[in-house]
């Protein structure tokens, strides 16, 4: 895998702070955090396009259950 520098200012407390604690890899720990933060960005997304589908359609009259029962009885 291929890699890229990205630089960013911080605070000078914030990075003093962050170089007395030396058994933590802040490169490991940033890069985990903008994952976790892009994978919740694209599931907002999915779901607000799946809101948006499902929001002119009226909810079902009949239980889940037969709708199954019926359609696995015409197979």
């Amino acid at each position: 895998m291929s890699t890229c520098t990205l630089s960013i200012r911080i605070r000078k407390d914030l990075k003093k702070r962050m170089e007395m604690i030396k058994d933590i890899d802040w490169r490991s720990e940033i890069e985990a955090f903008i994952e976790r933060r892009i994978k919740e960005i694209e599931l907002k997304k999915v779901l607000d396009q799946i809101n948006q589908t499902l929001k002119d359609v009226s909810p079902s009259t009949e239980p889940a259950w037969k709708t199954i029962r019926e359609f696995r009885e015409g197979r």
